[in-house]
């Protein structure tokens, strides 16, 4: 997927009109989002849920008809700064530990949740095979940074929150490659030139594994470089400055070569987090570079989830002439969602850490719930071409499962770890 955002930038430099209108743009979100946080700390009730309600409330009531949720801003100015934030603050040691789960979870899990949504899809919801599988693939990645503000705030265990934080991390990457590779099969599809489904699957299959691959491969080396070149510098202003060009640098490096730009940037900041902290980066460095990601993480969601509201409006969906078909077409989606990741939980070993030993069922039961659906996926679907078949309906279908379990799942989740003490004790060996 490659979407020309450079020209996009050129364009707004070059207009001094536009780039004022982006300036206000963002300042009048940022000071929303400001008091939304505000409000939400003194409710204790996660920033971003209180994000997209205002934001479902200012879509409903057209408060801001210029304020939109493009592909280009997620895909290309957000989405870059929260993969490589989590890469880089994610804890390897934890991440060793619980390799295991997380494993299953993000890649055979991930490929297993595709099939039980694709499946009734293309049964009872009238899609074409690959439509079905590219609507899999859109929902497939997992958004948990609300689960995640609500876990410090009530102290939950921190491995259960580290499998949750790096299980969405590289299912975002995989679902990234699998959304390229079905919607390439699509086109070829629309553009004439049919495939036989042995054919198809196996050009699918090349096509992710090429992908994916190179992704990892770019991510990789780009990581391995920037940190054997840091250490000739001990500035941390330079050496953040480094860091905010190589998430950008790498994302847009993997997309020009057609390859997968969130695994690219979740490898190189993975390599940056682990291998760069202790062999390329000075602990003032370190801390000036946490401090700056960590801010940045939280503006950018802050932004985020209140354009996330902002995009999705139900007064558009009821007002549709066919409103009670794409109703029960939406609660079909939400319910194959819902299944196909209580699915892949369940079959998780139970002597697989960090389960063994544990309350299971709280701890399966919290992983399932915790399986929202965010601005990742928003993005992946208004990305489609036009010339897709039945691109409105796909974009009403992610709609329904984004607000259902940001809203639905997202609000109850309070009230539900309240009642499950064993998700915040620490682990006995």
């Amino acid at each position: 997927m490659r979407v020309q955002f450079v020209p996009i930038v050129t364009a707004a430099l070059l207009q001094g009109g536009d780039l004022a209108d982006l300036v206000r743009e963002v300042v009048f979100l940022a000071l929303i989002a400001l008091l939304v946080i505000l409000v939400t700390r003194r409710l204790t009730v996660p920033y971003t849920l209180g994000l997209v309600v205002v934001g479902l409330l200012i879509g409903v009531f057209n408060l801001a008809p210029e304020v939109r949720l493009t592909p280009d801003l997620v895909l290309f100015v957000f989405l870059p700064a929260l993969l490589f934030e989590g890469a880089w603050s994610l804890s390897v040691e934890r991440l060793r530990e619980n390799w295991k789960v997380i494993f299953l979870l993000a890649f055979p899990g991930l490929l297993l949740s595709l099939v039980l949504i694709a499946v009734p899809l293309h049964a009872f919801a009238g899609l074409t095979w690959l439509d079905a599988f590219l609507l899999a693939a859109i929902l497939s990645p997992t958004d948990p940074i609300a689960v995640l503000g609500l876990f410090r705030q009530l102290s939950v265990n921190e491995q259960l929150a580290t499998v949750i934080e790096a299980e969405s991390l590289f299912n975002d990457g995989v679902a990234g490659a699998l959304y390229q590779t079905f919607l390439a099969l699509v086109l070829l599809s629309i553009n004439g030139q049919g495939l036989q489904l042995a054919q198809a699957w196996g050009q699918g299959l090349s096509t992710f594994l090429l992908e994916g691959g190179g992704s990892v491969v770019v991510g990789l080396v780009c990581g391995f470089i920037v940190t054997r070149g840091v250490r000739l510098i001990d500035d941390p202003m330079i050496e953040t400055t480094i860091t905010i060009v190589t998430a950008y640098g790498v994302y847009l490096i993997a997309d020009f070569m057609h390859m997968s730009g969130i695994l690219a940037v979740i490898c190189a900041g993975l390599v940056l987090g682990s291998y760069g902290r202790k062999h390329g980066l000075s602990e003032r460095t370190l801390e000036v570079t946490d401090n700056f990601w960590a801010m940045s993480a939280f503006l950018v969601n802050a932004l985020l989830f209140l354009l996330v509201g902002a995009q999705i409006n139900p007064v558009q969906f009821f007002a549709s002439p066919d409103a009670y078909g794409l109703l029960l077409k939406c609660a079909l989606v939400v319910c194959s969602v819902l299944v196909s990741r209580l699915v892949m939980v369940l079959l998780i070993p139970s002597s697989f850490p960090p389960f063994s030993g544990m309350r299971l069922r709280s701890w399966r039961f919290v992983i399932f719930w915790s399986g929202l659906r965010g601005a990742l996926s928003l993005a992946l679907v208004l990305a489609l071409p036009l010339n897709v078949p039945d691109r409105s309906a796909l974009i009403y279908d992610t709609y329904a499962v984004v607000l259902f379990t940001l809203l639905g799942q997202g609000l109850s989740l309070r009230s539900i770890l309240k009642k499950l003490p064993s998700v915040t004790r620490k682990l006995i060996d």
